[in-house]
């Protein structure tokens, strides 16, 4: 029998974002809500899904869009046309008591701020430890694993910490385990006794094998495909033995909400990190590019120099030589400690963390664009906290941020009363470095698309790879870059190191 649903919100807003159009609503692509309040996806419980486009903006998750959310015609519509079916949210199915409530709502909260945590992440690594940390606190599980589909033919691979060793797991792509036919079969497995329980013809079963390969053992297990965003499988979540002895339906249904924020953030780690090994030919081209900037400013210091010198020596000015002999002197220095740099670069060689003068390498980053700066006739301004303690830092690492964030600033100035201003502060235990322009500025969807490889906010210059350099370097010091900017009302870039660290 075929399923009727009533008019999805995109049906009765017309906002031409229904799941066959070309950029879906979050909600239109939300399967896990199927059938709530008689709708498709999520087109009738919208409400309590982040990320919506109502009205032509992006909203936030429930908390943020609530009084609007409240007030919308089409919330009224829903909560009068389903009467006493109406679903406000779709976790009050085991629900019981006030206890059990609080406790529901404590995870939806925690599952809203899945997305933020997830996509501020881009090291694959990083994103598949966070995803196991949130998916083992959603579900109170004891442990839980992030495997992979790779290699040809795909397997499933993944690791785990056990008893404070490692355990790597390689499991085939079949019906033989239970992760291996809900990656198969695209399907959720929720197995409530592992060794107890019988399987049906068609069902999938608990293998033992990796419970004594890995030595531990499996009571309950849930497990759940992760999928990208054209639907692909690209590997599974498990969470494994429940604190309260089984995974109920609402754990299930947390765990597929969550897979695909999981999903997104793996894809997007993927991608990051084949156009880092694709790109490093480009790699080298943005370094040849920055290079130029400093040889170019080198070179004219030389010449003013060398021509300051040489006519101090014509009139016999000493006095005129000395001081140009400081100048020559210091900018040798500069291009034999550049000459050194590129014979000895490897990119895959940690940066070397010490204590250091935070202010001493970002104003040796900014004299570095000061000619640049002039040439396109924009205000470049240090303005640097003179009681900013020593801070743990990569010199070199984060002059190339300050680098990559400058040149980024020069771009987006105006032909004509462009100002780029560095600052330091210290500011609640950290060292804040902001990088701040009176530019075009960005809205939400552009500053996204630059944390991308090879994407920037302007198709005229640079190769796309500069800002998440940066944001690469910044998590290597454990710390965070925050974006603020609007269309029209410029851009700061900020860079918060521990104090502590």
């Amino acid at each position: 029998m075929a399923i009727t649903y009533k008019a999805n919100c995109w049906d009765a807003r017309r906002c031409g974002r229904g799941p066959d159009s070309p950029e879906p609503c979050p909600a239109a692509l939300d399967v896990t809500s199927t059938g709530i309040n008689a709708g498709m996806n999520a087109g009738r419980i919208c409400w309590t899904v982040p990320g919506t486009g109502c009205d032509g903006g992006l909203h936030g998750d429930f908390a943020d869009k609530q009084e609007m959310c409240l007030r919308c015609p089409f919330f009224q519509r829903v909560r009068d046309e389903e009467g006493l079916r109406f679903r406000f949210v779709h976790l009050a199915d085991e629900v019981r008591d006030f206890d059990g409530l609080h406790a529901r709502i404590a995870r939806f909260e925690s599952l809203m701020g899945v997305h933020d945590q997830l996509h501020a992440t881009f090291n694959l690594d990083s994103v598949i430890a966070e995803i196991t940390k949130q998916a083992r606190l959603l579900t109170q599980a004891q442990r839980s694993l992030v495997l992979l589909l790779r290699g040809s033919p795909p397997r499933l691979h993944g690791e785990f910490m056990l008893r404070g060793r490692k355990q790597r797991v390689d499991i085939p792509l079949d019906t033989a385990s239970a992760v291996g036919s809900a990656a198969l079969n695209n399907r959720a497995v929720n197995i409530r006794e592992a060794y107890s329980a019988t399987h049906d013809e068609g069902s999938a079963p608990f293998n033992q094998g990796f419970d004594a390969a890995c030595d531990c053992h499996t009571d309950s297990l849930l497990v759940v495909p992760v999928r990208d965003s054209e639907s692909r499988v690209l590997g599974v979540i498990t969470a494994v033995n429940s604190a309260k002895g089984f995974f109920s339906d609402d754990d299930q249904w947390f765990m597929e909400r969550y897979a695909v924020e999981a999903g997104l953030a793996v894809e997007k780690a993927r991608l990051l990190e084949d156009a880092v090994a694709a790109g490093r030919m480009a790699s080298i081209s943005e370094s040849l590019a920055g290079l130029s900037h400093l040889l170019k400013d080198v070179a004219h210091a030389l010449i003013g120099t060398s021509y300051i010198i040489r006519r101090a020596i014509e009139r016999d000015r000493m006095q005129d030589v000395r001081a140009a002999w400081e100048i020559l002197d210091r900018h040798v220095k500069r291009l034999a400690d550049l000459c050194k740099d590129v014979l000895t670069y490897d990119p895959e060689r940690p940066d070397e963390m010490c204590p250091g003068d935070v202010n001493e390498t970002v104003a040796d980053a900014v004299s570095l664009l000061q000619g640049e700066a002039r040439t396109r006739a924009i205000q470049l301004e240090a303005h640097l906290d003179p009681a900013m303690s020593q801070c743990r830092h990569s010199k070199r690492g984060i002059y190339r941020c300050i680098v990559n964030l400058v040149v980024n600033a020069l771009d987006a100035c105006p032909p004509s009363g462009g100002r780029v201003i560095v600052s330091t502060e210290s500011r609640d235990g950290h060292a804040v470095i902001t990088v701040s322009d009176n530019g075009r500025g960005m809205d939400a969807e552009t500053r996204e698309r630059m944390l991308q490889p090879f994407k920037t906010g302007d198709k005229r210059r640079g190769s796309g790879i500069g800002l998440p350099t940066v944001v690469d370097i910044v998590e290597r010091h454990g710390a965070r870059l925050s974006i603020d900017s609007t269309p029209g009302g410029g851009s700061a870039f900020s860079i918060f190191l521990s104090l502590n660290g």
